[in-house]
């Protein structure tokens, strides 16, 4: 995969998670035995397919076609939140000096403190350019670190089980990993519970502005 992020010909670069409408694909779904059980599997079954035991969505990955700010790439979401990379320019959202995670998150919601978060990291040199082209941003954002954070759930579409996977049941919902209808689920996202939460240590106005070394 790729981690060149696009850029338009007036030089603004899209962010590395935005998903893209000739990345969309269609799949037939079946389902499978599992564990005395059903779970959720496409007709032309792949490994890959699954991750934490979900399935996942699948998208093409080469950014084609238009930028849709809407939705995510769910393998560039899922990627950011497993290597820990930011969600703008795919780079290390890890402080070289601390070890810590540069993290944006909205102040009006629940993800900002110890709780969980579907949004991915953005580094420290990212978070000026994510607050300025986000108007919820400008109103509400709020620049953590974050000393760990673990898989929690995912956002995703549950069908019911025995009949057949046409028509999701409940679209976008939040599945716990504990949850029993996580095998019944096309995750879209995944959401991660972050740990040990902190305030950016603030310099002047904008303390995160500085560039990467």
């Amino acid at each position: 995969m790729s981690l060149v992020t696009r850029v338009s010909e007036t030089g603004f670069r899209y962010p590395y998670v935005i998903g893209w409408s000739g990345e969309v694909q269609q799949h037939a779904l079946t389902w499978r035995p599992h564990r005395g059980g059903e779970k959720l599997a496409y007709t032309s079954s792949r490994p890959s397919d699954y991750a934490h035991g979900v399935l996942r969505l699948r998208q093409g990955h080469k950014m084609t076609g238009r930028p849709d700010f809407k939705t995510v790439n769910t393998r560039r979401q899922w990627r950011c939140m497993d290597k820990r990379l930011c969600q703008v320019c795919a780079g290390s959202a890890v402080d070289q000096e601390t070890s810590r995670i540069w993290w944006l998150l909205s102040s009006s919601g629940e993800e900002a403190g110890d709780g969980f978060t579907n949004a991915p990291p953005t580094c420290r040199a990212c978070i000026p350019a994510a607050i300025s082209q986000c108007s919820h941003l400008r109103q509400n954002a709020a620049v953590f670190t974050v000393g760990a954070y673990y898989p929690y759930a995912v956002r995703g579409d549950v069908f019911l089980p025995y009949l057949p996977p046409v028509v999701p049941f409940e679209r976008n919902a939040l599945v716990p990993f504990t949850d029993y209808d996580i095998t019944h689920c096309v995750a879209r996202e995944l959401v991660v519970r972050l740990h040990d939460v902190q305030p950016a240590v603030t310099q002047g106005d904008a303390p995160w502005a500085a560039q990467r070394p």
